[in-house]
């Protein structure tokens, strides 16, 4: 009996298909815009009406969709589409994550209407949290706006999910380095080192970024002490210990190297003795 509905709801849905394809032409060629997206019933009803098949239902508009999205003799073929990708296609199946991905996609690419993707891939978080790729997505999507803040908040959405992949992980510590948080993405990359493993193309990535950063913090610190050694004693310091014996550092820190920062007393700046690796 399953086999014979299933027979049934194939045979419907090629015939969907076909007739749906013939009226777009056929108002296409008589220039109207009311296309046959327009009389979709809602998800809940082809749900109820799929006989508990809404998954086929759902594979069967999506693939419908993709074909007509992407004939761009439509003029206006993305009036709709939020509905198609947000409404009828998660009625039928919340967990089908591939209407997500690419309705974000054309939605983004296409219409060049970032919001409207990043509401339909909120929509998918909130349906599958447990798929991390949906927020890593949206948080590609601020990077490339360079919206570094909020991308930052869906890369670690997704960080929260089991099984993430570890490229996640780097572009979250990259949205602070990007945000001129110098001491948090510092401390981020420190955790990627930490838990690189076995992987040595992980470990050296996440080096290259702790060398720089430790590199472009200390001098920013020291740099300034010297400032305030200069405003205080109205000289410059003998030697950057003398940052030390004056309260206004703890210690004089090393590079990643373990080498002393090069101190230049008659100009009043610190350099680093090593060059930075990623030369940003």
């Amino acid at each position: 009996m399953r086999k014979f509905i299933v027979a049934v709801i194939l045979v419907f849905g090629i015939t969907l298909a076909s007739t749906s394809e013939y009226r777009t032409e056929r108002m296409i060629e008589r220039k109207s815009f009311a296309y046959n997206l327009l009389y979709l019933p809602s998800g809940k009803y082809l749900k109820v009406a799929s006989l508990g098949f809404g998954h086929l239902i759902a594979d069967f508009i999506y693939l419908w969709s993709i074909q007509f999205y992407s004939n761009y003799s439509i003029k206006d073929r993305y009036r709709y589409l939020e509905h198609i990708y947000s409404k009828i296609i998660p009625e039928l199946d919340p967990n089908y994550l591939d209407p997500f991905l690419i309705g974000a996609l054309i939605m983004a690419a296409e219409t060049k209407d970032v919001a409207m993707a990043l509401r339909l891939l909120d929509q998918g978080i909130a349906l599958n949290p447990d798929k991390w790729i949906l927020a890593y997505d949206a948080g590609m999507y601020c990077f490339q706006m360079k919206d570094f803040r909020r991308a930052a908040y869906y890369f670690e959405k997704a960080l929260k999910v089991p099984d993430v992949h570890p490229s996640v992980r780097r572009m979250f510590a990259g949205m602070f380095e990007k945000m001129g948080d110098k001491k948090t993405a510092y401390q981020s990359w420190k955790e990627i080192y930490d838990l690189s493993g076995d992987s040595e193309y992980a470990r050296n990535i996440a080096w290259m970024h702790i060398h720089d950063l430790k590199i472009e913090i200390d001098l920013e610190m020291l740099n300034d002490e010297v400032k305030k050694f200069k405003t205080r004693t109205g000289r410059t310091p003998g030697r950057l210990s003398d940052l030390v014996a004056h309260g206004l550092i703890h210690d004089v820190p090393l590079d990643p190297n373990g080498k002393e920062y090069v101190y230049d007393r008659k100009e009043g700046i610190v350099r680093a003795a090593v060059p930075l690796i990623l030369k940003r």
